[in-house]
């Protein structure tokens, strides 16, 4: 079964810093998935897209927030 996004709602809770930290974890994630379409092993391409809006959800949250707050400047 495939995994629930994250909600904006549930983003806005969480703390600068794990937000951060799950950013880094998508971006990762989103770099294997686009290794695994260069080699051919990717099952569910869907995955690409959905990881895409993901992390601009995470990256949407940060930015609201203001700079003292861990808005996010550059990557």
């Amino acid at each position: 079964m495939a995994e629930q996004p994250v909600r904006a709602k549930e983003l806005r809770a969480a703390s600068a810093a794990d937000l951060q930290e799950q950013l880094r974890t998508l971006r990762q994630e989103l770099w294997q998935l686009r290794v695994k379409v260069t080699d051919g092993s990717l099952q569910h391409s869907h995955q690409l897209r959905v990881r895409r809006r993901q992390i601009a959800r995470v990256l949407t949250v940060l930015r609201e927030r203001p700079p003292s707050q861990g808005a996010v400047h550059g990557r």
